[in-house]
Parts: C-alpha cells; structure tokens; sequence
C-alpha cells in the first residue's frame, strides 16, 4: 500500500519534463523550487530531445534541487519522456512540459489524492491546465482562440484521458502499461491514456493545477493541429487514406460549426479572431492531409 508517511526521507515524486530548445524552461524549474513540498521527496529529470544541444543549468539556483539532466536523441518527447520514467526513482510520475508552471502547491495536492488511494486504483491523475496570456488586456487572434478551445481536462479524464501537461501516475502502472509509443510524434497521451484507462481510473483534480501558455501567433497553432492530425494518421488511419479524407472532412466541419456558434454568442471583435483563426487551421489541415496522402510527409 502506498502511503507519503512511511517513507519520508524517499524520492515520492519523479517530475519528468521533455525540452526542446525551450527557453522557458527556466519559469518550470523556478516554480517547481518554489513547491510547498519538500525537496528531500521529489527530483526533478530534464530529458534533452535535441541533439545538436546541451542544456547547462548549473549557473541556476538550483543547487536545492534533486535534478537530473539525461540526453534522448531519438526525436520525440515521447522517446524523452520514456527515457525519463527509465531514470526515475519516484514512486509517483508526474509529467509536465518546459512551457508549464507548475501551481505552488502543485506536487503537495497531487500526493494528497495519491495518499487517499489505498487501493492503489488510480492510473491517470489528470490535474487542471490553465492558460494564461502574454497580456490579459491585449489578446492577440490565437489566443483568442485558445481562450475558447483550450485544455478540457476535466472532459478528458471522463473519457479517459489526460494531456501530459499535467498529468501523475505510479511508475509501477506505466511501466507494467508499457510507457508511451516512441514511434508518435503526437497523440502519444491519448495513445497511453487508452491503455491504462482499460484497468485503471482516471481521475480529474481540479486543486492540482499548472499554467500553460495560449498560443500567441496564427501559425503555433495551425503547427499544433497539423502534428496532432499527424499523430492521428499514424495511430489510426495509417493505410486507410479514405477514413482519413471523412476524418479531416469532420475535422473542418467542427471548426467552422465553432466559428458560426460563436458569432452569435461573443462580440464581433472576437468572432472575427476566431473566424481567421478557424479557416487558417482547416487550410493547414488540409495541407497535412495531401502532404501525408500524396507526399508520404507530415508535420508530425
């Protein structure tokens, strides 16, 4: 049985953030130094997805730290994330990204829900993801967007998801799953989320929460939804070109029945946000399905 008390001077925690040439890297760690829980409990494992890079952070305050830095050449964050949960001490993994920050009380609330787990029945801890913007008063057309459309993780775990944004498990449960499809370059929490989500719960806590920047420009997001159209390819409709033509049929039909819905309810300021936002998108995924279909290439 698992319980924070008997094991007080142990790593609980694995906190494993994949990075990328990310530079806000730095906001995650800061936050996670600054967690209402103690630093004794819970390390910290920075897998480096690029290999033309390094990361050096010893010129931080984080000298208070338990962290580890590991290299994953294999593209993906999903290949990092992997050879994260293979480094990890922690009972518990907590996955989050390099653009997240991670609420002060973040690790505190999710070891509550994990101590309460006497049957050890948990096998996603999906925790709340908010956005927030490069200036409240000022929102640029893709945050807009994002505004309306961003992390439902509350829905998510109810169909048995979670984003790994913000997303705990017992490494006994992902390892016995089997960790995540290095092969996906997208989809892989959907991917994973369905297989532990056969014998396990997911459960949603609201109280363990991260902040995760909206999208600031058109293009991050068109990039977003042409990747995830391509992990969808390659998870679902990898051969079967024809299922895929219906599935970015239904997938642009949803983006413009958003932008008429919306027209009637938000200020014509936003509309017209959501509007450019929505055709944008569909123009992308229509780019992804022929360079997938007639190139055999993806933005995945």
């Amino acid at each position: 049985m698992f319980n924070i008390k008997i094991a007080l001077m142990d790593i609980l925690v694995s906190v494993i953030i994949p990075v990328y040439r990310d530079e806000r890297l730095n906001l995650c760690l800061k936050a996670l130094l600054n967690q209402n829980f103690p630093k004794r409990n819970f390390e910290i494992i920075v897998v480096n997805n690029d290999p033309d890079a390094t990361i050096d952070l010893r010129h931080h305050c984080y000298d208070k730290l338990n962290l580890k830095i590991l290299d994953e050449p294999t593209p993906g964050s999903y290949a990092a994330r992997n050879k994260g949960i293979i480094h990890a001490s922690g009972k518990i993994l907590a996955f989050t990204d390099s653009d997240c920050i991670p609420d002060v009380d973040w690790l505190k609330n999710a070891m509550v829900v994990f101590e309460a787990d006497l049957k050890c029945e948990i096998g996603i801890l999906a925790g709340n993801v908010i956005l927030f913007y490069n200036d409240d008063y000022k929102l640029t057309s893709a945050e807009i967007y994002e505004k309306y459309t961003g992390f439902t993780q509350e829905q998510y775990a109810k169909e048995g998801n979670s984003v790994t944004a913000n997303w705990f498990s017992y490494k006994s449960v992902v390892e016995g799953i089997g960790g995540f499809d290095s092969g996906l370059k997208s989809n892989g929490d959907t991917e994973l989320s369905a297989r532990i989500s056969k014998k396990y719960k997911v459960v949603f806590a609201p109280e363990v929460v991260v902040k995760h920047p909206a999208r600031y420009r058109i293009s991050d997001l068109v990039y977003k939804y042409r990747r995830l159209l391509g992990g969808t390819h390659a998870r679902r409709f990898n051969k079967r070109p024809i299922l895929f033509f219906w599935h970015i049929i239904e997938f642009s039909w949803r983006r413009l029945r958003f932008a008429i819905k919306k027209s009637v309810t938000i200020s014509l300021y936003e509309s017209i946000a959501i509007w450019k936002t929505s055709i944008s998108i569909i123009i992308g995924a229509w780019r992804e399905y022929f360079n997938l279909i007639a190139k055999g290439e993806s933005k995945r």
